[in-house]
């Protein structure tokens, strides 16, 4: 069984990519779109698709934001 971290690894992963982001890493690496999409969801950092993958997200700015939003998030709910 994997951590738990991992598997919320892998959908916030796909999550901040970009749109067209799997077909532009699979252009650029010469590999299918199936096989850039398998290797995502393995999320080893080793593979150069999960690395283009990651350099995406932190070039689009979209891993800062995810963490405000969740933050936000966890600001309003409310405890009881």
């Amino acid at each position: 069984m994997q951590p738990l971290e991992t598997n919320s690894s892998l959908a916030d992963l796909r999550a901040l990519l970009p749109h067209g982001a799997i077909s532009t890493i699979a252009r650029s690496l010469n590999m299918s779109h199936a096989a850039v999409s398998k290797a995502l969801q393995k999320a080893r950092p080793a593979h150069p698709a999960v690395a283009e993958a990651v350099r995406l997200i932190k070039a689009a700015g979209s891993q800062s934001v995810q963490h405000d939003l969740n933050q936000l998030a966890s600001a309003a709910t409310p405890t009881h």
